[in-house]
């Protein structure tokens, strides 16, 4: 920094610029210490509108990492709404909605949200969306809450990969809210790929909370005058044949259920080649799979990589018969 500061303005905009892409990341990584760091260096930049940026940066890191400093957040905030270009004074109003929002004053962030949306579509207005669909379901209102996240997923996909999948997230609570919980898995699936999915804990618990219960066993008592002879599978009791109309069940050839075994065993044994759609649709179900980790992924394409850079090998020509 201090090697190109000397050279004049042209130099301090590149630094600074390379500061605010900095803090983004680390913002989205959820590094505040980093982003606390940048947003220092910012307010100490002499142009004025990097030193309002930088105070947006220095209100966010104190919000998130400082205990109970939340007077000095929102001076910042304020501060970062009357000085900052138009895009973050919007990321600002937004960051002092989620400020009451924190303290469960819901009439004053639904306030900021509301402002936030009308300054125009973007990633803080998407992410106004799904704030005011939080607070909507902590009334009860789920539905209404799917309703809105709804409205914005065209377009989420446009937005930075964080509000993307934390927007995803959300709409997969508000699913399984109202028990539509195999949609809401699907879209878990997605989220948990993001290589963001290590800074926001709360999407691993959505997922745990959409898993399926475990089955449990239920022991089903026999009729008193079923026959003896007989094994009750639990099926419903009412079709279940009666003692009137039981007849002997038909006697097993042991010869020819072995020789039925044994051509079975063979016709197994043989090899059987995939479809390419079917090898397809499962290279997607492995790679989509939560207990797939990063590095079983990263193995599985160095062996695509190392099958495709080998030469094909010719297949045995068969002898003629």
């Amino acid at each position: 920094m201090y090697q190109v500061l000397p050279h004049g303005i042209e130099s301090y905009h590149q630094v600074a610029s390379r500061l605010v892409k900095r803090a983004e990341q680390a913002h989205a990584c959820r590094q505040f210490d980093h982003v606390k760091d940048c947003g220092q260096i910012l307010t100490n930049i002499p142009i004025k509108a990097f030193q309002a940026i930088g105070t947006y940066f220095l209100a966010v890191a104190t919000h998130r990492k400082a205990t109970g400093d939340q007077q000095t957040a929102r001076w910042l905030l304020e501060r970062a709404v009357e000085a900052a270009p138009d895009a973050y004074k919007v990321k600002a109003t937004l960051s002092l909605g989620a400020l009451a929002f924190r303290n469960r004053d819901f009439d004053e962030a639904l306030y900021y949200y509301h402002q936030t949306i009308k300054a125009g579509l973007s990633a803080a207005s998407l992410h106004a969306v799904k704030a005011i669909g939080v607070i909507r379901a902590i009334d009860g209102d789920h539905r209404r809450a799917i309703s809105d996240l709804e409205s914005v997923l065209p377009v989420v996909r446009y937005a930075p990969p964080h509000v993307c999948m934390d927007i995803l997230n959300s709409y997969a609570v508000e699913l399984g809210e109202v028990g539509r919980t195999d949609e809401a898995r699907n879209v878990l699936k997605i989220v948990l790929t993001s290589p963001l999915a290590f800074a926001y804990p709360e999407w691993r618990e959505t997922a745990a909370e959409l898993k399926p219960a475990s089955r449990s066993s239920v022991v089903i008592e026999s009729p008193a005058a079923a026959p003896t002879n007989v094994l009750a599978l639990p099926v419903e009791h009412a079709r279940r044949q009666s003692v009137a109309e039981w007849r002997p069940a038909p006697v097993v050839d042991f010869r020819k259920w072995k020789a039925r075994m044994l051509n079975s065993k063979k016709v197994q044994g043989r090899k059987t080649r995939m479809s390419d759609r079917a090898v397809l649709m499962r290279l997607m179900e492995i790679l989509t799979d939560e207990t797939t980790t990063a590095e079983h992924k990263r193995q599985i394409w160095e062996a695509a990589e190392k099958i495709i850079s080998e030469p094909i090998k010719p297949a045995p020509n068969k002898p003629a018969s």
